[in-house]
């Protein structure tokens, strides 16, 4: 006689059960890796746009340094040297006679590298602190502010990173020195001479990617027309309800304001000094007495004399008699 064995149809049941909970685990794991490694991602992303943001804000003060400190003997870069130190350069603006006013502004321009010039003045933009600006040139009224719509405002062919420049030079009461701090050694100081002293400024380097945020172009411009710092020192001109011409100053810098409307920022401040590196040159050994003792081509250049000591003008003029 055949006997028929059957399994209890709850047991299936069971294993059905222990099957959809090993299937939730899984999922549950899987989901908790998905969202570790986005967070993952997140934080390098983060990480590689601030090292970026560093690296281009610090481009740009280098950039600047070599600016000054050029070689003698490379004439284009003495050209843009001078330029800057003249009073529509960046520097000269705030050192030339009667340009003691205009301590206090700041000079902004947008930070591009890929051209053949680093500073020209009718492109940047002076933000007066009594209201306004001026030296804007131009029709369009965004003066020196990088406008993320141009290609040549981001400072690599990618496009990703733009950075945006403000020289100034600090009013008095805004630098703590001690007296004659500024006035380099066996220099006499002079009102007329601009190189008589030794200048400090403060250079803001704002770097931001506007390809990370939501925020509009519009937005961004407004931010970047913000001062770098003192913002309630800085007007700017508006309309009341009358429509009456006002002035009304600034509730935030431009590095809160960008950080406001999400845009990732960095914002180098440096203080530098321009000091005037006096060499002496050896232009005759007194006492000897040699007939070889005779004055150099440099020295002759500098002191206006022929190679035996005599003034050119009166050795001129002895050979017309």
């Amino acid at each position: 006689m055949k006997k028929h064995i059957s399994m209890p149809t709850h047991q299936q049941g069971v294993a059905l059960i222990v099957v959809l909970l090993f299937l939730v685990l899984i999922t549950l794991a899987g989901a908790i890796a998905v969202r570790s490694s986005t967070t993952d991602l997140k934080l390098a992303t983060s990480e590689q746009a601030d090292a970026l943001l560093l690296n281009t804000a610090d481009n740009n003060n280098k950039s600047i340094e070599q600016l000054i400190n050029v070689d003698p003997t490379d004439a284009a870069a003495v050209t843009q040297k001078n330029l800057a130190l003249s009073s529509a350069g960046m520097f000269g603006y705030f050192m030339n006679i009667g340009a003691d006013e205009n301590r206090g502004d700041q000079i902004v321009f947008c930070y591009r590298p890929r051209a053949d010039y680093f500073f020209r003045m009718n492109e940047a933009t002076v933000i007066d602190p009594s209201g306004g600006s001026k030296l804007t040139t131009g029709s369009s009224s965004t003066g020196g502010f990088c406008r993320v719509s141009k290609a040549e405002d981001f400072s690599s062919a990618r496009n990703n990173v733009m950075t945006q420049v403000a020289v100034t030079r600090p009013s008095s009461d805004m630098v703590a020195a001690a007296p004659f701090e500024y006035v380099p050694l066996e220099q006499t100081i002079t009102t007329s001479n601009v190189t008589s002293s030794s200048p400090n400024f403060r250079l803001f380097s704002s770097s931001f990617l506007p390809g990370l945020t939501q925020a509009k172009e519009s937005d961004i411009l407004e931010c970047l027309k913000k001062p770098n710092q003192n913002a309630g020192d800085f007007g700017y001109s508006a309309k009341d309800d009358d429509d009456n011409d006002i002035t009304k100053y600034y509730d935030e810098t431009l590095t809160g304001c960008l950080a406001r409307i999400g845009v990732p920022t960095t914002t180098l401040v440096e203080d530098v000094k321009l000091e005037n590196i006096l060499t002496s040159k050896k232009c005759l050994d007194y006492g000897k007495g040699s007939a070889s003792n005779a004055f150099s081509d440099a020295c002759q250049k500098i002191l206006n004399v022929t190679a035996s000591g005599v003034p050119k003008a009166a050795s001129a003029a002895g050979s017309k008699n």
